[in-house]
């Protein structure tokens, strides 16, 4: 066969889908406008494959290429652009400024949460038009009650923009500040945001507004910040994505008027349903269902997010395809129930489920779920029979020209891939083909039904869908295949026991239906936890460049095609050859060119630094703080993830003091970790946050180690030593904090967790020989440590103080700063760097902060 013809082959699957090749020239047109550099290959491979193509399908590259460019030039040159006011200049984008600090708007819709509300609101200032997101969460005042005095909710104010006849300026808000909030991105971030509340003795509680009110209030903006750590939420390209500029708190505001619109219908709706669960459900089971079936997660617990988390089926609690097609199925057969000709049960069963896009938020994978289904539906009404893979191709323009910038949320490139991956996969089924007489036998059938189907299914979902997931978050999830197969099938049918309950006209029938529910609901949570709980639940791949992903994507593309094709099965080859050579490069270049390396994360007032040996080996150093927020969920976790770290060899916590463990047991639960390392006296410590730590690792098996001076890790090329505490006292905890050298490939490092002066001469005491390179600074850089005659005897070429920005210790002490310049010790602050990484060889030294 020639090579044009195997080309053709290769080809026609898209070929004879135009509605899908016109969706995947709309996406490479976006990408190469978005990503220049990649704009040669993408559109090269487009205009080579149209060289093939008959006249009919070139005419759809053409057209849709034409309308890709008007669509692109649409969103970005149109009234959308930002239009300066006067006043402050906006932290967001160099020449905007900020929106002013009063207005008055329309609340568009309000978004439920489990302590306030979320609003958002339309408003404008001269000819300039925005939306404005509000949060609010009530807590309890701290502060001693008077007679006077009442608690005032502090809204956060999110403001987005809307065209306008003379232009608009992109102005908008998300939440409180947002450093440090892991891998969240896109909408889900702003809807899982709340907003902490301060007490006014001389202001009144501020009603809730409803959809439709409209509101006057005082707001304050607050500044945005680059990420301080790697992997870490960037709140500014987020801003940007979303078409926000400004981001802040109302100080007041106050409701004058109302009227009605179609949110206002939707959120009563929401309440209803709501109200048809809280009679006979707890909290907790009436907030999940609520977001199962109307997308208000408000009521979710966290725990049981970070369970469908970190045991990949977080996509179940999000509003997706798996929902709409459970709801479509259920509706068609109610409609048909009905008697009613099947031409009006298409035609009703469409248009309930548009209804149901704006009642569940209108998220992209909502959107694509309900125009798959009705592509064949509208199909069926003019005898026009719809290809699966051709209505996907349909949802993706419908939804793509309008917004170009959806191609780049997440959810919505998960939500693609994996249809894409299902509808690919499944003509491929292996199991579909086995002989009549076994397809006959009842428990094959009940086997392949309930585990061999759904777990192919799993696997083309995941295939399709790891690429993206490896981009995004650097992570995949072994045990995603089990949850599949154990807790979706509870979902579904605790789903399915609510809807009953919520058209049930008795209440008896609605009391039964509602406890059904709560019996599938909650085994499916108890499943979830159980899953990841698994120390396997969720590993870390990568990071690799978007390059190597793509590649990765083509190959699994072309999977279904290599037996028949030579080209699918030179390309697939060719790339595996390409990642063999470049994994045997890197490997080389490890082995030729060692090195090692000191990361202190910013973890704000608190320590974490990561040690990476030239084995590969990975040696965490306390792991900060978890009052404000969980630094080992929230920061440590994700920046490990970010830079491929798959295990931590050893967690070390120099001192039970909370700002150095306090994330610990986030990471004992969510990442894999061999080794605890603590001193034999803070192992005894009482206090009951830190035996948990210390619980947690005994749960999990995990070894306990008493560390303490003398004790040596070694390995070639490097040596990690303890020289201090002492194994036969205890003292006080900075005191007795584990203080550690690294030594290796010419260079040398010391941490010293909280030591205080006392703790250094007891070192210098000691025949511990204390030159180095880099000391990291006792105490976050108080004047309780680093004294004169340590910081000679160490005489640092640098030193590090990690603490908070604008801490209220403020650390730094002057004192200690003093010295060091008396000294000529240069320092780097995490409080003005960011996360600082110090890259050790045996000729150089490489020093980088986050920021500048």
């Amino acid at each position: 066969m020639s090579a044009k013809k195997v080309l053709i082959d290769l080809l026609a699957p898209i070929v004879g889908k135009p509605a899908l090749m016109s969706a995947l020239v709309l996406m490479g047109t976006f990408a190469s406008f978005d990503f220049p550099s990649y704009a040669p290959a993408l559109l090269l491979a487009l205009a080579a494959a149209n060289h093939f193509f008959p006249r009919s399908r070139q005419w759809v590259v053409f057209l849709s290429l034409a309308a890709g460019i008007l669509s692109y030039d649409f969103a970005n040159n149109s009234a959308w652009q930002y239009f300066p006011l006067s006043g402050k200049r906006s932290p967001y984008e160099p020449g905007l400024q900020i929106p002013p600090e009063n207005g008055c708007g329309r609340v568009e819709s309000v978004i439920r949460r489990a302590k306030g509300n979320a609003y958002i609101v339309e408003t404008k200032n001269g000819d300039v038009s925005y939306r404005v997101r509000i949060a609010e969460r009530k807590m309890p005042s701290k502060t001693k009650a008077k007679k006077t005095t009442s608690e005032k909710l502090e809204p956060m104010v999110f403001v987005n923009d809307t065209a306008t006849e003379t232009g608009a300026q992109r102005y908008t808000v998300t939440s409180e500040p947002l450093a440090g909030q892991g891998n969240w991105t896109g909408k889900a971030f702003a809807e899982e945001t709340e907003l902490a509340i301060k007490t006014d003795e001389n202001a009144a509680t501020m009603p809730a507004a409803n959809p439709g009110d409209t509101l006057c209030y005082t707001a304050s903006w607050y500044p945005v910040s680059p990420p301080r750590v790697p992997g870490a939420f960037d709140t500014r390209s987020w801003l940007k994505s979303q078409g926000f500029a400004a981001y802040g708190r109302f100080k007041d505001y106050r409701i004058i008027g109302s009227r009605w619109t179609p949110e206002r219908t939707f959120a009563n709706f929401r309440k209803w349903i709501q109200a048809r669960f809280a009679d006979y459900l707890d909290p907790a089971e009436t907030g999940l269902l609520l977001g199962l079936l109307a997308g208000d997660r408000s009521g979710i617990p966290e725990a049981l997010r970070s369970d469908f988390q970190r045991s990949g089926l977080v996509h179940v609690l999000a509003i997706s395809g798996f929902h709409v097609v459970l709801l479509a199925g259920i509706l068609m057969i109610f409609l048909k129930a009905t008697g009613l000709p099947l031409r009006a049960v298409r035609i009703i069963a469409v248009a309930l489920l548009f209804l149901y896009i704006p009642v569940t938020g209108g998220s992209p994978a909502v959107r694509r779920a309900v125009l798959m289904f009705s592509v064949p539906q509208i199909g069926a009404l003019f005898q026009r029979p719809a290809n699966t893979m051709n209505s996907l191709g349909v949802a993706l323009i419908l939804i793509l020209l309008p917004e170009p910038g959806i191609l780049w949320n997440p959810g919505f490139q998960l939500s693609v891939a994996a249809t894409a991956g299902i509808l690919i996969g499944s003509p491929l089924n292996p199991f579909a083909n086995f002989p009549e007489s076994l397809k006959k036998n009842k428990l094959w059938n009940t086997l392949r039904a309930f585990a061999i189907d759904p777990t192919y299914v799993t696997l083309c979902a995941t295939l399709a869908t790891a690429p993206f997931l490896v981009h995004h978050f650097k992570t995949l999830s072994p045990m995603a295949w089990l949850g599949n197969i154990v807790v979706v099938p509870g979902i579904s049918w605790g789903m399915q026991a609510g809807l009953f309950a919520l058209i049930s006209p008795i209440n008896f029938l609605r009391e039964h239906f509602c406890y059904a529910a709560s019996f599938f609901l909650r085994l499916a949570s108890l499943l979830t936890r159980l899953i990841s709980d698994s120390s396997i639940a969720s590993v870390t791949i990568g990071p690799f460049s978007p390059a190597i992903l793509l590649l990765i994507g083509f190959a699994l593309t072309f999977i279904p095609a290599i037996r028949r094709n030579r080209i699918a099965r030179i390309y697939c080859v060719s790339c595996l050859a390409l990642f063999a050579g470049i994994f045997c490069y890197n490997s080389y270049a490890k082995v030729m060119h060692p090195t090692w390396k000191l990361t202190t994360i910013d973890v704000g007032q608190g320590d974490s630094h990561l040690v990476e040996a030239p084995s590969g080996k990975h040696f965490l150093v306390d792991a900060g703080d978890n009052s404000r927020q969980d630094s080992g969920k929230d920061i440590i976790v994700p920046f490990l993830h970010h830079i491929g770290v798959r295990e931590l060899d050893a967690l070390i916590i120099t001192h039970p003091d909370k700002d150095h463990f306090g994330g610990a047991k986030s990471i004992l639960k969510t990442f894999p970790v061999k080794e605890l390392w603590a001193s034999d006296c803070a192992i005894k410590e009482r206090k009951p946050e830190w035996q948990q730590v210390i619980q947690e690792a005994r749960k999990r098996n995990i070894p306990i180690r008493n560390i303490h001076r003398g004790i040596l890790w070694k390995e070639t090329y490097f040596e990690m030593q303890t020289i201090h505490p002492r194994n036969d006292i205890c003292v006080e905890a900075n005191e007795g904090s584990i203080t550690l050298r690294l030594k290796g490939l010419g260079h040398s490092a010391i941490l010293t967790g909280d030591l205080t002066v006392k703790g250094e001469k007891e070192i210098m005491k000691t025949d511990a020989y204390l030159k180095s390179d880099v000391l990291k600074l006792g105490h976050h850089g108080s004047k309780t440590s680093s004294s004169v005659p340590f910081l000679n005897a160490v005489n640092p070429t640098y030193a590090i103080i990690p603490s908070g920005k604008n801490n209220r210790f403020h650390h730094p002490s002057k004192e200690v700063v003093q010295r060091l310049d008396s000294l000529d010790i240069p320092y780097i602050n995490t409080a003005e760097r960011g996360s600082i990484s110090i890259t050790f060889s045996e000729d150089t030294t490489i020093i980088q902060t986050m920021l500048e």
